[in-house]
């Protein structure tokens, strides 16, 4: 019987970088999809590592982490780094489960006589595959100081939040989340059909009588818009939501992902995160979870973090009246991480339908998940009172935006106003910015002295990204 040489694996990773073949005369041309608007604050994280440091590439499946990380090997190149100073690795290719991450990067090393200070860019593609692969990083990054490493990873991310740090500083990490509403539209071609362009990149205005067309978008969005391979068939004829389904929501809740993070019970998993997907941007408890999905609590938390980690769910803190987080968190808001999957497990939702809101909703927080930002959401309930949305001021601790979902437009007319979210302001911090988000509704009101914003929820989750006032939102400040 033969066995795999190491020549045979040279060759496999070779297939993996052709690059590794090009001379000073090849002229370089990458075919790749569109790039993210996440590429830029990317290639800064990548050019910040090193040093011993590791940078973790974290998010869902289909999100595109390998088609980033091939770009930014276009863009090294092109900047004029030597192909054979790029190395690129799967960790899903079969012929190399039974070879260690050591034994093929040395190998690779050998082959182009890299000595041990020599600066090379390393990529690990889906390393959670990989025992211990925290530990088997830091170790290559000890050895070669100058040699940068980006792992990717699909669940058991050292972090959910894009910049923050973990082992002792030595990783951090970088979150690519489903599309954003506004990389939908691009990909779509559809921005420059509704917005006009201003005197400069925050001068985005839109076109007269736009508003339809946009709501139109963002209904797409909603149930199909969060993978780009989904808008692509989606173009082509074939149902989006069961590629999602298929694609993604079924191989991370039936195979090896949750495996390897001790969860066996494919079913119990399954029916859990069909009750969270349905309650969707709806407060849920503990105890109600616990009853509704049959498990005990212990498991429920593990399956949560799980889920989480996958980036399947996100779960957002709560807050009291006087904006006080809970010392123990019994309570939470969850949310899909991106709106589609709902359509994927029960069905598309038309916008006239009452359960629409709450995936407009769920798609307004899906535009934070790539964000540093993200962290600094949470809502707020009482006895008789909620606030839907809010973002809290990290060096205050105070709420610094306040959001109310109105898809119905209940405040287009005078009437008694948003009376819970004036009370919030009032006890909490009145220098925060509040919004109502309408179907088609957009001016200015005040109440008691507070001034709120009334915008339509489209177009406020197309134009987040270039909202000033929501801080440290971009993954690259």
């Amino acid at each position: 019987m033969h066995v795999i040489t190491d020549n045979d694996l040279f060759h496999r990773l070779a297939f993996d970088n052709p690059w590794w073949e090009f001379t000073k005369d090849t002229r370089v041309q990458f075919r790749n999809p569109q790039r993210r608007a996440f590429f830029p604050a990317f290639f800064s994280h990548v050019m910040k590592a090193g040093a011993g440091n590791v940078l973790a590439l974290a998010g869902p499946l289909r999100a595109g982490k390998t088609v980033l990380m091939r770009q930014m090997v276009a863009r090294l190149i092109e900047n004029g780094v030597s192909p054979t100073n790029v190395f690129y690795c799967n960790m899903t290719v079969p012929s190399f489960t039974a070879t260690d991450i050591p034994t093929l990067f040395e190998m690779f090393c050998r082959r182009y006589r890299h000595k041990p200070n020599a600066e090379l860019y390393v990529f690990y593609d889906e390393i959670q595959y990989v025992k211990d692969w925290e530990k088997t990083v830091f170790d290559l990054a000890k050895m070669r100081p100058n040699t940068r490493i980006i792992a990717a990873v699909s669940s058991g991310a050292p972090s959910i939040n894009t910049g923050d740090e973990s082992h002792d500083g030595r990783m951090s990490t970088f979150v690519l989340p489903p599309l954003t509403f506004l990389e939908f539209l691009r990909f779509r071609e559809t921005e420059d059909k509704l917005f006009e362009t201003g005197k400069d990149a925050a001068g985005m205005t839109l076109k007269a009588n736009a508003l339809p067309a946009l709501n139109t978008e963002f209904h797409r969005y909603v149930n199909f818009g969060g993978f780009l391979e989904g808008i692509m068939l989606s173009k082509e004829g074939t149902p989006a939501p069961a590629f999602i389904r298929d694609g993604v929501a079924d191989r991370v809740l039936h195979k090896d992902l949750a495996s390897l993070h001790g969860v066996n019970d494919a079913q119990e998993l399954n029916r859990l995160f069909g009750i969270l997907a349905f309650n969707t941007a709806r407060e849920v408890t503990i105890d109600d979870l616990a009853k509704s999905a049959g498990v005990a609590k212990n498991t429920l938390r593990k399956y949560l973090d799980y889920l989480e980690s996958a980036f399947l769910i996100r779960r957002v803190p709560r807050v009291d009246r006087d904006g006080k987080r809970f010392q123990r968190q019994v309570a939470f808001k969850v949310y899909l991480t991106t709106p589609c999957l709902y359509a994927a497990l029960f069905a598309p939702v038309p916008p006239n339908d009452q359960f629409f809101q709450r995936l407009a909703e769920t798609a307004l927080v899906a535009q934070w998940l790539g964000s540093p930002a993200a962290a600094n959401l949470a809502y707020a309930s009482w006895r008789n009172g909620r606030i839907d949305l809010l973002t809290m001021n990290p060096s205050t601790n105070l709420p610094d935006h306040v959001y109310e979902m109105d898809w119905n437009n209940g405040y287009a007319t005078a009437g008694k106003g948003p009376q819970q979210m004036v009370q919030f302001i009032e006890g909490t911090n009145r220098k925060a910015q509040p919004y109502i988000l309408t179907r088609t509704v957009a001016r200015p009101a005040a109440m008691r002295g507070i001034d709120i914003t009334l915008a339509p929820l489209a177009l406020y989750t197309y134009w987040i990204e270039r909202d000033p006032t929501l801080r440290n939102f971009h993954a690259d400040t």
